[in-house]
């Protein structure tokens, strides 16, 4: 019969749509019903579900959780280990079947209360459910539960184990039962719970009841495991990051150091090209400011581009120029006290346009940096500055400085006669052409400084009283404007060791009054015109080391003036120019390392006053005087060495009458002789005014104990 009813209450269950738990009623002894106090005909009561208390378990996972009761023994034997069944969702039996099971057992259980007592165990059932155990408002059920519980303390173990169709059933300790429920046991899990010996199972696959500990965990303690290919996407961001970082301060350090080197050596970059606009309708302010401030905001400033316009042009409206610069210092930056009682000079002051170049000049050559500048953009006079101040080189008188002082009548001013910077002060720039307003400028001297660029024509022009010009060792380039012809007074002339290029100037040939003239090492080219031997008051001439070819001038006659006439490493290809040997004042003669040919004109022997003579490696022949001559009383340095065609005998006894003869030169010619102990006396160091020192000949042509022998060009070892 109770087979019967089990089988009536699946059908029943499984005829309900979309029901995966069963509730099985376990088969009854008719011996346990009447131990168990059962009804008159032997049926099972209904049974009642037991609430179970919730645990905290993830209610993804879901499970089983029984405990045992504390009273009642039990049999080791007869305990069959209950399995537990891992289940996602449970969903609820027939409302109104399980309403009416409930009600059943709830009257048999009132009914078989007293028999609890005889030791006869009624099954306990715990059995958990993802959705949770379903609740009873009435009190008699409240009383039922209560009952249950007493029992549970104080008779027995709850025992699971498998039954006939894989269900998980629960029974007394007698291994029978009276009331039992029944679920569905999932074989899957069955096998996990096997395998991961987390729970204790008995050999017939069923789990013993057990115990789970409540764990409490602090949720701040949490962390989140991440995953590799996280991992390695964070490390790939940060190191991106990083390497971002070591650029981008690469970067700021390049830059720190490429901005001042540039603005340093390009004294004319341009941030940005930026037109002065319209004036604007502001009122100007009543007191300018110390130093310029990087807008120009009043309408003076308009005023004083406006008025210098005719000056410098387009360039006082390019933000960055020294002329830009030079005008925002006059508008604002000039502490210079004023006729009017206040500071700078305005557009109607007669000094005004001076004193605006002479600050144009401060910023073109890179003021700041200058190693003298004493004075430069102070409230003091410009005839005050470094460089302008002093009293020689031909301008400057009453305490003035270098200026001209005019006040022969009203409204004149000082006037810039000098501008002496001297040697390395450290200027960088090109001349500005507004210096050619200067029309009183004497004298000009900067020199072994970095001067760029050419010479602008408006010096020229504007420069006719200049008498002195200095600007050697720069590195300019270009040649000398044509508007420096015809000047009367310019007398010193220094463009040596600079880059100046192109076609000898002719404009030399025109400066009458020119008397020293230093061109060398510079890359002039063509050739020197027959307008240099002209110049009657020339006295010093250099031309050394450039690119000038052809015929040495042929000009010159008894009223020139020239002493020092030095034409060496070029690339000239005549002979040694006659004319020059009526230049009675003619005491150094340098023509080596040319292509000179011929020999020594005879009119040279008549140079009383030469004291240098520098002829060798050229293509020279012929023989030396043997005569004695005038030109050997004041000879102090011969040198005729590496001319092959040189021959014949060395006329030492000229020689021994020379008495401050220092430099002899014979090697690599052929010449012959000897060379005398007297000769060779004079290389004795406590001799001072009268000492040779230096003295070279072929020696195995020219017999000589004290000269520094030669063979085939090459200087012959001596032994120690």
């Amino acid at each position: 019969m109770a087979d019967d009813d089990d089988e009536e209450l699946r059908r029943q269950t499984d005829d309900k749509p979309k029901k995966k738990k069963k509730k099985k009623k376990p088969k009854v002894e008719d011996g346990g019903a009447e131990e168990g106090g059962g009804g008159a005909d032997g049926e099972q009561a209904p049974r009642k579900k037991k609430k179970k208390k919730k645990k905290p378990v993830d209610e993804e996972e879901g499970g089983i959780d029984t405990a045992f009761a504390d009273g009642g023994d039990v049999d080791d034997n007869d305990r069959k280990p209950a399995a537990k069944k891992k289940k996602k969702k449970k969903k609820k039996p027939p409302s109104d079947q399980l309403e009416g099971q409930i009600e059943a057992h709830s009257d048999q259980q009132q009914e078989q209360s007293g028999y609890n007592d005889g030791g006869t165990a009624i099954a306990a059932v715990a059995a958990a459910s993802p959705a949770g155990a379903y609740q009873q408002d009435n009190n008699d059920d409240m009383e039922e539960e209560k009952k249950k519980r007493e029992w549970e303390d104080n008779n027995a173990h709850a025992t699971y184990y498998n039954g006939n169709d894989g269900d998980i059933e629960m029974a007394t300790k007698n291994g029978g039962y009276e009331e039992a429920y029944c679920f569905e046991a999932d074989t899957e899990i069955m096998a996990e719970i096997q395998q991961d010996n987390t729970v204790q199972v008995d050999e017939s696959g069923g789990i013993q009841a057990f115990v789970a500990e409540t764990i409490e965990i602090d949720g701040d303690d949490v962390g989140i495991i991440k995953s590799d290919a996280e991992i390695e996407a964070e490390e790939k961001r940060k190191y991106v990051k990083w390497f971002g970082a070591v650029v981008c301060c690469l970067v700021v350090v390049v830059m720190a150091i490429a901005i001042p080197l540039t603005l340093k050596y390009t004294n004319n970059v341009i941030n940005k090209t930026r037109y002065v606009s319209d004036p604007p309708t502001e009122p100007p302010s009543q007191m300018p400011s110390v130093m310029p401030s990087g807008q120009p905001t009043s309408t003076r400033f308009m005023e004083i581009v406006e008025f210098l316009m005719p000056l410098s042009g387009n360039a006082l409206k390019v933000q960055g120029s020294p002329q830009y610069k030079a005008a925002m210092w006059m508008e604002s930056g000039d502490m210079m006290p004023n006729s009017r009682g206040g500071t700078g000079l305005s557009i109607q002051d007669a000094g005004f346009t001076q004193r605006y170049i002479m600050a144009l000049f401060y910023y073109a050559m890179d003021g700041d940096n200058w190693v003298q500048k004493q004075g430069w953009l102070s409230e003091k006079s410009e005839c005050e500055w470094f460089g302008v101040d002093g009293f020689s080189e031909g301008c400057g008188s009453d305490g003035m400085g270098g200026c001209i002082k005019r006040s022969d009548f009203e409204g004149d001013y000082n006037k810039v006669c000098r501008l002496s910077m001297g040697r390395l002060n450290n200027l960088f720039g090109e001349f500005p052409k507004e210096l050619g307003q200067l029309e009183e400028m004497r004298y000009v001297e900067i020199q072994d400084d970095w001067l760029i660029g050419t010479i602008p024509k408006e010096l020229g022009i504007g420069w006719r009283k200049l008498h002195t010009f200095l600007i050697g060792g720069n590195v300019m380039y270009g040649g000398i404007p044509s508007s420096f012809a015809n000047n009367e007074f310019l007398g010193t002339v220094f463009i040596d060791r600079n880059n100046f290029n192109g076609t000898w100037p002719t404009v030399f040939d025109t400066l009458k009054n020119l008397e020293w003239l230093d061109a060398e090492a510079n890359d002039f080219t063509g050739t020197l015109t027959p307008g240099i031997g002209e110049l009657k008051s020339l006295r010093i001439f250099n031309a050394n080391n450039n690119s000038i070819s052809g015929k040495l001038p042929d000009t010159f006659d008894e009223s020139n003036l020239i002493e020092d006439f030095e034409v060496a490493y070029n690339k000239f290809s005549s002979t040694l120019p006659e004319s020059l040997g009526k230049a009675k004042f003619l005491k150094d003669l340098r023509a080596s390392g040319n292509q000179i040919s011929g020999g020594i004109p005879v009119s040279y022997y008549k140079l009383k006053n030469l004291e240098e003579l520098y002829l060798d490696n050229n293509r020279m022949v012929g023989e030396l005087p043997q005569t004695y001559e005038p030109f050997y009383d004041g000879l102090q340095e011969f040198s005729i060495h590496t001319n092959m065609g040189v021959k014949g005998r060395f006329p030492v006894e000229n020689f021994e009458k020379t008495l401050r003869v220092k430099v002899i030169e014979l090697h690599d010619t052929e010449l012959t002789g000897q060379i005398t102990e007297n000769i060779c006396g004079r290389l004795d160091p406590s001799l001072s005014y009268t000492r040779l020192t230096s003295i070279t000949a072929d020696c195995d042509k020219v017999k000589c104990s004290c000269c520094t022998c030669y063979e085939d060009g090459k200087i012959v070892p001596t032994d120690p």
